[in-house]
């Protein structure tokens, strides 16, 4: 699901279609615009939304200044992102109130600080999951409320097993450790699960079949997934903690540390 709609406009070619791949990289539930004309981005928000825009600063059509303060009289809420050469026009940029001010090249690392402190915050939508640090499930940007603690517990396991299918014994061996006569408990559980997430409408995301349960993990947004694919959102995302509710977790945790070059003087 796409989250947000960016822009980038930029008159050198190389310029822009490098800006156009690493915005891509860093926010890849994104739809990404390119322009090399700045008129011609204005003209397509005079008839269509975007949440954020980086914007060279100098342009020989139109000034990077002059073209932020149209686009800002369309949408006020509008987040500007200058992206130039020069740093002598921050304070130009700045009266402006825009989100942020970079310097090129642009830097990935720069580019999610600026995306994750923008201005005027956008809505996530969608269903997303944060495995990092204490599990959590949100959809719209609001937390999601399961009818049972382990039906969370059981949708986080699933997550930690990447799309695998996982059996019903072993699903009750990880959440009551085995425990034979917690089998109707389970059952709801996994109604709970399965109800939950077909309020939403997100029941596609659950993979049933006779015994098993998993993900379908293309159609889910999780942090854990996104450093798995090397994403740059994702690799920042990760700062040495995992599902640390649940002890299961500790063993994924150990490797993605390891993975990560996080040892534990550098998390202290």
């Amino acid at each position: 699901k796409i989250t947000m709609r960016i822009l980038v406009v930029d008159d050198e070619p190389i310029d822009l279609e490098l800006e156009a791949g690493l915005i891509r990289q860093c926010a890849p539930q994104a739809e990404v615009l390119a322009f090399s004309s700045g008129p011609e981005a204005l003209a397509w928000l005079g008839e269509n939304e975007a949440e954020v825009v980086f914007l060279d600063q100098r342009m020989p059509d139109c000034s990077g200044v002059t073209l932020a303060r149209r686009m800002k009289q369309l949408w006020p809420r509008l987040n500007i992102i200058f992206a130039t050469a020069h740093a002598d026009c921050y304070a130009q940029a700045m009266q402006l109130r825009a989100s942020g001010y970079l310097l090129k090249p642009l830097q990935a690392e720069a580019v999610l600080e600026e995306l994750e402190n923008l201005r005027y915050p956008v809505m996530q939508t969608g269903l997303f999951v944060r495995a990092f640090g204490t599990f959590e499930v949100f959809f719209n940007g609001e937390p999601v409320m399961f009818r049972y603690l382990k039906t969370k517990e059981l949708f986080a396991y699933l997550i930690d097993r990447r799309g695998a299918l996982v059996s019903r014994d072993e699903l009750i061996t990880v959440l009551w450790g085995g425990e034979t006569e917690r089998s109707s408990y389970y059952k709801q559980v996994q109604k709970d699960l399965t109800d939950t997430l077909s309020r939403l409408d997100c029941r596609d995301v659950l993979v049933k079949q006779r015994g098993v349960l998993g993900l379908a993990c293309a159609k889910l947004r999780c942090d854990y997934f996104a450093w798995l694919r090397g994403d740059p959102a994702g690799l920042s995302a990760f700062h040495g903690e995992y599902m640390r509710q649940y002890d299961w977790a500790e063993p994924t945790q150990v490797n993605l540390r390891r993975d990560g070059g996080y040892t534990e003087d550098v998390l202290d």
